[in-house]
């Protein structure tokens, strides 16, 4: 559960990575080996300034330094992980002592913001750990602008966790970047995902060494012409504009076609409908991504869990209560219903058991990913009751 942190990408979600990045990226997987985990609990970014800890949720609290403790929890009464975090920042301010000590403060200043994990197993996120602690991903600092963001503080990987093994002198339990071992994946489900991606290229004219955004351009520019007869070069301008490879006035280009083509270009480049329109274009790739990823995932169990049939038939148990649940409020709550069918029927067409890690994550140059299978569609399902009807699933 993110705060002000953005989430990291899922590999489909880069539009500038290329078909053989994608494919490489599934081939590191399919070999095995040690990655690190991700986990699933609630975001929790802070600073300690010599004196107080001082917290932010979104940039309106960065710009002001952060608040503190007492104002954090006023701000998050009614919540619905209030009680992960109330308890959260009762173990935080046991850091106190700790972080005076190090001189965390002096070394980074003000600005830089300790971002971390909270794991609290009374009251879980849809996986139920059993160790409460705190993972502790990176330092960032926040820049403020047009384009408000936190971006990271250069630090290395031996520094974090030489600092959480400190920070659990204070007798709270700190990790950072958790690592779990994987098998080999059987190959069938590599060549599958990338026999898929082949062919996906293939169909599309385009080389291994494309990008996504190539492949966004090229269906873009077939769809328009298959569904409106867009003449090519106005096609090619509008695909650009969608796929973010160029900036073309629209206006001008609609104003040659009927009403039927100008509906069709309006559903598809209008600005306010890109984002729809690239998703539904990415459809089969994100889905053979998440495919794979099932399959690699399918049998882990998170370093965090020590009893992992409990932790399965507790998922398992969980996605029974949603069903009747849901089942319950059909009528009064269609919506609902019908966006839960679609994610319980994307679940079961993964055909693997319930997932109990959130999945991977993995670095480039450029980017941080993310490999979670089936962990999407699960954490929907195991969430409607709670978030969207406000029924909790009664733990034991």
């Amino acid at each position: 559960m993110g705060g002000a942190q953005k989430s990291m990408f899922h590999p489909y979600d880069d539009l500038d990575l290329t078909f053989r990045e994608l494919i490489g990226f599934a081939k590191m997987f399919s070999k095995g080996g040690k990655f690190r985990e991700k986990v699933d609990g609630c975001n929790l970014t802070w600073r300690f300034d010599g004196e107080d800890f001082r917290l932010a949720r979104n940039y309106s609290h960065f710009r002001a330094g952060g608040i503190t403790t007492t104002q954090y929890r006023e701000y998050l009464k009614g919540h619905p992980a209030e009680g992960q975090f109330t308890r959260s920042l009762d173990r935080l301010e046991k850091l106190r002592d700790v972080m005076t000590c190090i001189g965390f403060h002096k070394d980074y200043g003000n600005e830089v913001w300790i971002n971390m994990e909270v794991i609290d197993k009374q009251d879980p996120q849809m996986l139920r750990y059993d160790h409460d602690c705190f993972v502790i991903h990176n330092l960032c600092k926040f820049v403020d602008g047009k384009s408000p963001h936190t971006e990271n503080v250069d630090t290395n990987e031996i520094s974090l966790a030489k600092m959480a093994e400190i920070l659990c002198i204070s007798g709270v339990r700190v990790l950072h970047a958790p690592h779990v071992e994987v098998p080999r994946v059987h190959p069938t489900h590599y060549r599958k995902f990338q026999e898929f991606m082949v062919s996906i290229v293939s169909q599309s004219k385009l080389g291994l060494d494309d990008t996504l955004r190539d492949y966004v351009q090229r269906s873009i520019i077939e769809l328009l012409q298959r569904k409106a007869s867009i003449e090519f070069d106005d096609a090619l301008h509008l695909s650009e504009n969608v796929s973010g490879k160029g900036k073309h006035n629209i206006r001008q280009i609609r104003e040659k076609y009927d009403e039927e083509s100008q509906e069709v270009i309006n559903n598809v480049c209008l600005s306010s409908n890109r984002i729809k329109a690239i998703n539904h274009e990415m459809l089969c790739i994100k889905h053979a991504w998440l495919d794979f990823g099932a399959n690699c995932l399918e049998g882990m169990c998170s370093s965090l869990v020590d009893n992992p049939e409990r932790a399965r038939a507790r998922i398992d148990d969980m996605i029974d209560f949603n069903v009747d649940v849901v089942d319950k409020h059909r009528l009064k709550q269609s919506n609902v219903y019908h966006g839960f069918i679609k994610q319980l029927e994307t679940f079961v067409n993964f055909d693997v058991e319930a997932q109990i890690i959130e999945g991977f994550v993995f670095e480039t140059e450029r980017a941080r990913y993310k490999l979670t299978g089936a962990f999407q569609s699960l954490n929907n399902i195991c969430g409607t009751a709670r978030y969207q009807l406000g029924e909790l699933f009664p733990e034991e």
